[in-house]
């Protein structure tokens, strides 16, 4: 009995150890737009000495040596190591199709990042790390990239082999591949709207310093520009862009960087806040301090494990030592001292978080990695408010020297108020005159398309004119020209107001004399042409025209079109389209228009109407279009025609929904 007790107990703890081995295992089917954080799924070896390998890491011996490392939600923190480390987990695709995929390590300065995929037909290896050329990279990026393809109802192992000298952080993403596309192509718009706005304030500064000779302003771009240097190497822009392969550089340039941006704002304090006349015994501290901050990065070359630590370390005391003298220096109540603080407490807040996060006493995640990023952001905006707050002073100084000059100006003011007054009235008289004589103009132009009773009866027409202001561009003309035929004529010209009115009286003056012609539409367009190059050329105008000539008897419809919209002709619910035969009247002389034909039944319904009907756009700049009008008017046919144009004009305005119209309006119907 005792026996079997312990081999049930021996069974159990075998298995027991077997799921503690086991890599915990992520399914695909759980991927969405959003990527999977894998650092809390993962189990880690830490190889101290720095002797295993793949083949190696494959035996039970290593493999019962995984286990659960503590890690924030999205991140390891391994600080720094000289440890390799690698980490495993399972990835499960249970669908019947290939999943593509990205594996991306959103942190720049690892030295030796290799990514190993076991499948059952064998083991891919995926260099990288900054020791690795971009080019040779599986995917170029700022980050590290490893785009992978998992098999349909697949278990695949992955693994990944880290070592570095910097701070080993490893943000570890399962994105789908089309998903991080996307999502690298905005943060890559993200990126350029940073460094945009670090150029703006660099250039804008430059200027302002040769304009000024304010050496403020000229230390001012240093130290923006020594940050957006940093920032780039910060986060991968350099190595991506600027230094495609330097080991060095990856390794080296982030903390020296540090370093020469810490100089550049102790130099700029000193000159901004007058820290030698202000707190001369302090500032004395501020030459050791930069002193200091030149010798250690130089040791830190020389020895990086030696000194790395320590001149991590010493960017947080110099931070805080710059955030103390602004601080004394607002207790001193100095204007600009308080921008400065403020500005530079965004800085020491984004320094601090990034040094503990290298450290290991905080988490990695988008936060702490992003710190440094955006407090860059609010210290260039507020320094640059320091440096305008201290232009205004400038100015202030300057309009108290002025408020003589002022006061003499004043006066002639007072004398120039009165002469206004008499300008501005007579403008008022003017322009009372120039309505009454657009009110005069508009009835003139009203009575030169208005139709007698008696052709709309017999042309059974409805027509609606809405010019854009008291005048327009747009003409029509209606007469009969023998017993049961009849002629229409509608034109449009460019433009708008008093200038297109005016073409529209020479519209009715040359076509006046024509327009009895018993010549085909075509002729009289080719005509009119004629006379309107020979007479109107020197205005640059150009119209559209259409002239139809309407035969009830004979129950055809003959016209020609000069690059007017197309009229519409509704047949048994269905639409005939009228289009253009030539081009606009005004562009060339010679030119040949072609006329067409069609039959129409009793029952049938004719519109024309000029690109204002259609041409309407609501506050989305959405244009209400031809269809659009040819299906409200094949909608309708069961209406009358004035219904019919008085719900097009309120179809209109609802669609426009406020927005004012942009064009002058004509509609002619008849019912043949």
């Amino acid at each position: 009995m005792c026996f079997k007790k312990f081999l049930v107990s021996l069974i159990v703890f075998g298995t027991w150890t077997h799921v503690f081995a086991e890599s915990p295992m992520i399914n695909l089917t759980s991927l969405g737009e959003s990527p999977i954080y894998l650092a809390k799924s993962m189990l880690v070896y830490e190889d101290k000495n720095q002797v295993s390998n793949w083949n190696q890491v494959q035996l039970d011996e290593f493999q019962n040596q995984f286990q659960k490392y503590p890690s924030s939600e999205e991140a390891y923190n391994f600080s720094y190591s000289q440890s390799t480390f690698w980490l495993k987990i399972k990835i499960q695709n249970p669908t019947e199709e290939e999943i593509q995929t990205d594996i991306v390590v959103t942190y720049p300065r690892l030295k030796t990042l290799d990514l190993y995929v076991k499948t059952n037909t064998g083991t891919k290896v995926f260099p990288s790390g900054y020791i690795v050329p971009s080019n040779l990279r599986p995917y170029q990026s700022r980050f590290f990239v490893f785009p992978i393809s998992f098999g349909k109802d697949s278990v695949t192992d992955v693994y990944i082999k880290v070592n570095s000298p910097n701070s080993i952080n490893l943000p570890i993403q399962l994105w789908r591949q089309k998903n991080y596309d996307r999502h690298e192509i905005d943060d890559h718009v993200m990126q350029a709207m940073y460094f945009g706005i670090a150029i703006a304030m660099i250039v804008f500064n430059l200027f302002l310093f040769f304009i000024l000779r304010d050496e403020s302003y000229l230390l001012y771009v240093f130290v923006v520009l020594s940050i957006a240097i940093t920032i780039a190497a910060y986060n991968g822009i350099a190595s991506e862009y600027f230094w495609k392969h330097s080991p060095w550089l990856d390794q080296y340039a982030i903390n020296l960087l540090i370093s020469v941006v810490l100089i550049l704002f102790l130099i700029f304090m000193r000159n901004l806040l007058h820290t030698k006349e202000i707190l001369p015994k302090l500032d004395r501290i501020n030459l050791i301090v930069i002193a200091l901050q030149i010798l250690l990065p130089i040791a830190y070359i020389i020895s990086f494990d030696t000194f790395i630590r320590w001149l991590v370390f010493s960017h947080s005391i110099t931070s805080l030592w710059i955030l103390v003298i602004g601080v004394m220096c607002s207790l001193k109540k100095q204007r600009i001292a308080y921008f400065f603080l403020l500005a530079f407490a965004f800085l020491f807040l984004a320094l601090i978080i990034s040094t503990l996060r290298a450290l290991g006493y905080i988490p990695t995640n988008v936060f702490t990695i992003e710190g440094p990023q955006y407090g860059s952001v609010a210290e260039m905006m507020l320094l640059a408010f320091a440096l305008a707050d201290r232009y205004n002073m400038i100015i202030r100084e300057k309009e108290i020297a002025e408020a003589n000059v002022k006061a003499n100006l004043e006066r002639s003011n007072l004398d120039l108020e009165e002469k206004v007054k008499e300008r501005t009235s007579k403008l008022n008289q003017t322009l009372s005159a120039m309505r009454r004589d657009l009110f005069v103009a508009k009835n003139i132009q009203e009575n030169s398309i208005r139709v007698s009773s008696e052709l709309i009866n017999e042309l059974k027409l409805e027509y609606r004119y809405y010019p854009l202001s008291e005048v327009g561009g747009d003409f029509f003309d209606i007469i009969r020209l023998k017993d049961s035929k009849y002629r229409i004529m509608i034109a449009d010209a460019t433009g708008h107001g008093v200038h297109a009115a005016m073409i529209t009286m020479a519209i009715k003056g040359l076509y006046d004399p024509i327009k009895q012609f018993e010549l085909g539409p075509n002729q009289v367009l080719e005509i009119f042409n004629e006379e309107f190059m020979d007479n109107f050329v020197s205005l640059n105008s150009l119209l559209t025209a259409m002239i139809l000539d309407i035969d009830l008897k004979e129950q055809t419809i003959q016209y020609a079109s000069a690059g007017h919209p197309a009229a519409v002709l509704l047949q048994n619910g269905k639409r005939e389209i009228l289009a253009k035969t030539g081009r606009m009247i005004g562009l060339k002389k010679q030119t040949h228009y072609e006329m067409k034909t069609f039959h129409f039944k009793n029952g049938n319904r004719l519109f024309v109407f000029t690109d204002g009907v259609y041409e309407a756009f609501n506050s989305k700049n959405e244009e209400f279009g031809e269809e659009s009008l040819h299906n409200f008017l094949l909608s309708t046919t069961h209406l009358p025609l004035s219904q019919v144009e008085d719900n097009l004009l309120h179809t209109l305005n609802k669609f426009q929904n406020g927005i004012d119209r942009q064009d002058d309006l004509t509609i002619l119907g008849f019912d043949l």
